[in-house]
């Protein structure tokens, strides 16, 4: 096991700081409509429409 860690250590840790960071863009940016990105996105749109004096345009 010892030798496993000498040879593979800084493999093993990259490969873990990568899965971390899809795992936290995964939770950040999500997959539905309730995600943080979304709603900021959603807000920058229809404050945009509101501040050129057209309609909102509804999803």
């Amino acid at each position: 096991m010892d030798e496993i860690f000498k040879q593979y250590g800084s493999t093993i840790i990259t490969v873990l700081a990568i899965v971390a960071v899809i795992g936290i863009i995964t939770l950040v940016i999500g997959s539905d409509t309730s995600s943080i990105v979304y709603n900021a996105f959603k807000d920058l749109i229809e404050g945009f429409y509101k501040s050129a004096g057209g309609a909102v345009p509804t999803p």
